[in-house]
């Protein structure tokens, strides 16, 4: 008898790290992180920290900090750790105070005033802003157990990939550039148990 291969299985190329990207297998029916993109802001032997790209919260960022009155930027769903919590990346070439460095143009995090300050004299484009209220977070050991298990593929994708006009299409767009082997992936229903 033949062994049925398990369409399934998700070979591992790529290591965890920041700055990389965790795409959710289709299957992975999780509220915040079903069919999501993750992008990986820290990861050490104490834990990952990262944040969903593409789950929108319904509110814009004047509404949760007036201070930002005027700006219509739209704030995202991080993950479901501390989501009475505001955080942001932003893609600049001025680092603000306090922020961490994900690569040479992207940063998470810092000063959020002087965010602001440079945001209001154009030295930070709103469109290179994501804002997120929460953020997704693994302890030590357990996102590498949830690879094992085949809840998350990673991969790399250009700094653009972060900022996408319409963040709602992010999963499929990443899965598109994976390889082809996860293509079937778009033809799985979201409810498999409706098919």
């Amino acid at each position: 008898m033949n062994k049925v291969p398990n369409i399934f299985s998700i070979k591992h190329n790529i290591e965890p790290s920041v700055g990389k990207f965790l795409i959710s297998e289709p299957l992975l029916n999780d509220g915040i992180f079903g069919r999501s993109v993750v992008l990986l802001t820290e990861h050490n032997e104490e834990g990952t920290i990262g944040y969903v790209l593409n789950k929108a919260s319904g509110f814009i960022i004047s509404q949760l900090l007036p201070m930002f009155k005027g700006f219509s930027t739209p704030v995202y769903i991080g993950g479901p750790v501390a989501t009475n919590t505001v955080h942001f990346i932003y893609r600049s070439s001025y680092p603000i105070k306090n922020s961490k460095s994900i690569n040479n143009e992207l940063f998470w995090g810092g000063d959020i005033k002087e965010l602001l300050t440079l945001m209001k004299n154009n030295k930070i484009n709103e469109s290179n802003v994501r804002f997120f209220v929460g953020y997704s977070g693994w302890s030590k050991n357990q996102l590498n157990q949830e690879l094992q298990k085949g809840y998350w593929l990673v991969s790399h994708f250009p700094i653009s990939h972060i900022f996408e006009e319409d963040p709602s299409m992010l999963w499929k767009r990443s899965v598109i550039q994976l390889d082809r082997k996860y293509h079937f992936w778009l033809n799985v229903p979201i409810n498999p148990s409706l098919n």
